[in-house]
């Protein structure tokens, strides 16, 4: 019989719940100082993890902005060298274009250059 009430206790006990007074009353007697050394304990633990989640969010906060940056840098970055790469080819094809145009104004004026050798 002892044992079942003091089942049907466990829980209220364990959950600090009760709401009776006399049951409080009864707590405060059995535990006392080590109760409120629990509570103290439990609120400092509450504390701390209130203190590092807050810590944990600032430094995934900061190291999310941190890669916000360094990617729009990377794109930044990329664009400039596209359109460097874009400006080099360009430049590298209109060369290519004189040379050819060069080289046809060559052979004109070499067969220019026969004919009146020949006449």
């Amino acid at each position: 019989m002892a044992k079942q009430k003091e089942q049907a206790a466990a829980p209220e006990a364990a959950g600090g719940m009760s709401g009776d007074p006399k049951i409080e009353a009864v707590k405060q007697l059995i535990f006392g100082e080590n109760m409120q050394k629990y509570d103290s304990e439990f609120n400092e633990v509450k504390a701390l993890i209130k203190k590092t989640r807050t810590e944990l969010e600032n430094e995934i906060n900061d190291t999310r902005e941190a890669l916000t940056k360094m990617l729009s840098d990377l794109r930044s970055d990329t664009t400039k060298k596209m359109t460097q790469l874009r400006s080099d080819m360009d430049d590298a094809v209109q060369d290519l274009d004189e040379r050819k145009v060069n080289r046809k104004l060559l052979g004109a004026m070499l067969q220019e250059v026969g004919q009146k050798i020949a006449e």
